[in-house]
C-alpha cells in the first residue's frame, strides 16, 4: 500500500515535471533548438521544431489529465507530491542550464579566429 502511494506521487510529479519542461521548451523555443542545431534557423526547420514543441507540450498536459482522473491526488498527498515535483524540476532546470552553457562554450569557441 505505502509502495503504492509512493510510486503514485511519484508518476504524478514526474508527468508534472515533463509538462512543465515541455512548456519551457514552447517559451524558450529558439534556445531549446540549440541542443540540435546552430543558428540560424530555416524558416521550415523552425515550423517543425515548433510543431514537435507543441505537440509534446499537448501529449504531456493530456498525459497529466488522465492520470489525475485515474488517481487524484488527495488533500493528503498533495504537499508531498509537490515536493518531489519540485526536486524534479530543480534537477531538469539544473541539467538545462549545465546543457546551455556547454552549447555557449561550444558555439565561443567556434566563433574564435584561426590565424
Amino acid at each position: 500500500m505505502l509502495s503504492d502511494l509512493l510510486e503514485q506521487r511519484i508518476e504524478v510529479a514526474f508527468l508534472f515535471t515533463g509538462t512543465c519542461w515541455t512548456m519551457w521548451w514552447n517559451i524558450q523555443w529558439k534556445r531549446v533548438m540549440g541542443f540540435w542545431l546552430r543558428p540560424p534557423y530555416r524558416p521550415w526547420v523552425q515550423w517543425l521544431f515548433r510543431s514537435f514543441f507543441a505537440l509534446c507540450f499537448l501529449g504531456s498536459v493530456y498525459t497529466l489529465c488522465q492520470e489525475l482522473q485515474t488517481h487524484p491526488v488527495s488533500k493528503h498527498d498533495f504537499l508531498p507530491t509537490i515536493g518531489i515535483t519540485a526536486i524534479m524540476c530543480a534537477v531538469v532546470a539544473l541539467m538545462s542550464v549545465l546543457g546551455l552553457w556547454m552549447l555557449d562554450r561550444r558555439d565561443r569557441k567556434s566563433d574564435v579566429p584561426v590565424e
